[in-house]
């Protein structure tokens, strides 16, 4: 089902894996869900931009060069600045303090910016809370629709005072989407908390990137200022109405609430001349035989503060539960290509996720455990798709390579926490297909 907005010209599309499953069967049907966006002038894309760096001076960034390489890489990013854009300081230890308000970068203003982050130092302790409240209010302030707004957080710890509920630093991230600014972050060094700083960009729409050794991070600096230049809308959600018996598992990992039987799913920033794509995780009942229509499917999205909504039709995506007696039936109905691809990046990005839990938390049989449970049920997948578990095989066994590595030799803590960090890492970019520039 394809919707085409008559005056954006944005593609948006959902098919489903399944149109029928047999009664008694596990109940998984994929539901994939893509954005195309339209190239847009010159004009637009020399919008100018506001940039606020959350910068974290906590002690440990004294640490490993973390603070030297942090500055330069803040450097490295004022030196890409247009007269006409914005740039905005706020730092944070035991507190946040706001070292420069939003302004212009003329060349005086920006040798005062430097001089600035030359004079400061690490302190004390990660209060990433108040951070992200200054973050929030100074974005509130700044909202200009002929801009273009992004926070960018920067930091190696742990949130361990002020506010430090996953929760509620979540809900700051929101609000800071909500006022119209983009909210990405970077994990610098290892000893940050991954889950943390991936859920605070995707509430804030951005995205999460994450750095070991630092001597790249100007690069990572410089491609959130590219992104920005390169936006179409600043936010989207998709809303998504199931009927009763069928309900949402997983959104590739984005955030979504349930309102009622509508499904709202926060899918972040959309760039110009871009196809976006996920997969969308459903488990119907299968209990008795039974047809499930769903409702009215959403997209909403923001460009230049203006508000734009589309609906893809989904007259057409229904899911009938046969009795066993049809199972062939059901298995011909099956969209192969895109059952191919949920098994081969979405199911394979979901695995990755729950392993680095366990590998973080140091439980080498239960990551083990996932693992032989997935290949059992990729066996079952590849009786409906031949073929698929030998696509799958080489990716599986490297990845039992590297949980088995994380348990081996010295360091091991530290080798696990290398892992989980990168699995993650890896499992988004498996999830979430974002392909810029194609059309």
């Amino acid at each position: 089902q394809l919707s085409v907005h008559p005056k954006t010209g944005v593609k948006f599309s959902a098919s489903l894996s399944h149109p029928m499953i047999v009664q008694g069967s596990d109940g998984t049907v994929y539901l994939n869900l893509s954005v195309v966006t339209p190239r847009v002038s010159r004009n637009i894309l020399r919008m100018p931009t506001d940039t606020i760096i959350v910068l974290d001076r906590s002690g440990s960034m004294a640490e490993d060069n973390k603070w030297a390489f942090a500055t330069q890489a803040v450097h490295s990013l004022l030196d890409r600045l247009r007269p006409s854009d914005r740039v905005a300081l706020i730092t944070f230890d035991t507190g946040a303090h706001v070292q420069s308000r939003l302004i212009p970068a003329s060349e005086t203003n920006i040798r005062r910016f430097r001089n600035i982050v030359n004079s400061l130092h690490p302190g004390d302790s990660t209060n990433l809370g108040d951070a992200l409240l200054r973050a929030e209010q100074m974005s509130a302030s700044a909202r200009v629709s002929e801009r273009r707004r992004r926070v960018i957080l920067l930091s190696d710890g742990h949130a361990n005072v002020g506010i430090v509920h996953p929760v509620e630093l979540a809900a700051m991230a929101r609000r800071i989407a909500d006022n119209g600014s983009i909210l990405s972050t970077v994990g610098m060094g290892l000893g940050f908390n991954e889950t943390l700083m991936a859920s605070l960009a995707d509430h804030g729409m951005g995205r999460f990137s994450y750095l070991e050794h630092l001597e790249s991070l100007g690069t990572i600096l410089a491609q959130e200022l590219d992104d920005s230049r390169d936006i179409y809308a600043d936010g989207s959600e998709m809303r998504i109405v199931l009927p009763h018996g069928v309900e949402l598992v997983d959104a590739a990992g984005y955030p979504f609430v349930l309102e009622g039987q509508t499904v709202v799913i926060r899918t972040g920033q959309l760039f110009q001349g871009s196809t976006k794509s996920f997969m969308a995780t459903l488990r119907v009942a299968n209990h008795v035989p039974a047809e499930y229509v769903l409702g009215d499917i959403d997209l909403n999205y923001r460009v230049d503060g203006r508000l734009y909504q589309q609906e893809v039709g989904s007259s057409e995506l229904s899911i009938a539960c046969v009795a066993p007696e049809r199972k062939q039936e059901a298995v011909a109905s099956i969209n192969k290509d895109l059952f191919r691809t949920a098994w081969i990046r979405n199911n394979l990005g979901s695995i990755m996720r729950e392993v680095g839990d366990y590998v973080r938390s140091g439980d080498q049989e239960k990551a083990k455990e996932l693992m032989d449970n997935y290949r059992d049920r990729l066996e079952e997948a590849d009786k409906a798709v031949p073929g698929l578990k030998k696509d799958a095989d080489r990716q599986l066994d490297e990845l039992e390579a590297r949980i088995d590595d994380a348990f081996q030799g010295p360091d091991q803590k530290i080798k696990q926490n290398r892992a989980a960090k990168s699995f993650l890492g890896t499992s988004q970019e498996l999830q979430r297909e974002v392909n810029k520039n194609t059309n």
